[in-house]
């Protein structure tokens, strides 16, 4: 091994080894990512557009079930559509996956509502991940999986 390689060797593992304090990263995650969370699932639900403008960021993006992408003003479009009304609900299965100013949730949600007066349920895997940004928690991605219909509530 000459020099050259031993010396970006040994700077890799002193980065990779460094403790976390040395890292950019936060120390600690400010708290409320889980309040952030449910006050958007409140404001879906109450179809509460000033809430849900407060709570997305700007750069956000919504993955669908089909693959195709959204924006902040598609997102709040569809769920505050006058067709749609989504009855309270609650995620199960909750995962947060949690690293300094990063939150993850990955769930699964059973919505509940009716579409232009036909009753819905849509049962679907989810993935919200929110980042703390100017003071606050801001969902900056979220990605829906539909669940096929024979689905058992377990995963398999």
């Amino acid at each position: 091994m000459n020099r050259f390689h031993a010396a970006a060797a040994m700077l890799f593992l002193t980065a990779a080894c460094a403790p976390a304090s040395d890292r950019a990263e936060p120390a600690t995650t400010p708290a409320g990512y889980r309040e952030a969370a449910s006050a958007l699932d409140a404001a879906i639900a109450a179809k509460d557009g000033a809430a849900l403008e407060r709570l997305i960021a700007e750069d956000f993006l919504w993955v669908r079930g089909s693959g195709a992408k959204g924006d902040k003003t598609a997102f709040i479009g569809a769920l505050t559509a006058p067709a749609i009304r989504i009855e309270p609900f609650r995620a199960s299965e909750a995962r947060w996956i949690i690293s300094g100013n990063s939150a993850l949730l990955a769930a699964t949600n059973e919505l509940r509502g009716t579409a232009d007066g036909e009753p819905f349920v849509d049962r679907h895997r989810f993935a919200d991940h929110w980042l703390w940004r100017d003071g606050g928690w801001r969902l900056v991605y979220a990605q829906v999986t539909p669940l096929p219909e024979t689905a058992d509530p377990d995963g398999s």
